[in-house]
């Protein structure tokens, strides 16, 4: 019974992130170019926000969790100056964690990213299932909503296949796509 009612949880809030994403404000459209495409797959291993020609996003909704409620809640982060590429994504939902996760690397190809996490932290080790499953969520989510080139997020560890206590996918396992 208690694994049904967490199931129904993680549905609802990934529902609700999901209609959360179509009602976003007109003002926050992306105008990638082919550059920022380039650039992105120019930031495999780095994380941090690159520097270059501006996009025309003022503004951009990443995931946090709320600890307290347990689910997750969009933020509305603005970009300013920025370029918005996963690598700015992923340090923006990292900041925003109450949980100390690493990413080592993130590479991307055709339409699929791949984000490999250190083993020795969050989400790969000391999480409930529930709050692990809200970070990947968290990371996907945002991912998918703000970069429209990507359509399939995989997650790794650093020894190949993604392994926790609580999931196990093979290395090329997709967790969620549009």
């Amino acid at each position: 019974m208690k694994k049904i009612i967490l199931f129904l949880c993680v549905v609802l809030t990934a529902f609700g992130g999901i209609g959360c994403s179509m009602f976003k404000p007109e003002e926050d459209e992306m105008d990638l170019t082919e550059e920022d495409i380039l650039s992105a797959n120019d930031n495999n291993g780095i994380m941090g926000v690159s520097s270059g020609s501006v996009s025309t996003v003022n503004t951009l909704y990443i995931y946090t969790i709320d600890s307290i409620q347990e689910e997750l809640v969009p933020l509305k982060i603005p970009v300013g100056g920025s370029r918005v590429t996963p690598a700015f994504i992923m340090d923006e939902v990292i900041r925003n964690l109450d949980e100390k996760v690493e990413v080592t690397e993130i590479d991307i190809e055709k339409s699929r990213i791949y984000i490999t996490f250190n083993e020795d932290y969050a989400p790969v080790r000391k999480c409930s299932e529930n709050f692990e499953t809200m970070i990947l969520d968290c990371i996907s989510n945002s991912i998918l909503d703000n970069i429209p080139y990507i359509d399939e997020v995989v997650f790794r560890g650093e020894k190949g296949g993604y392994q926790s206590d609580n999931f196990s996918f093979e290395e090329d396992e997709v967790y969620s796509s549009r």
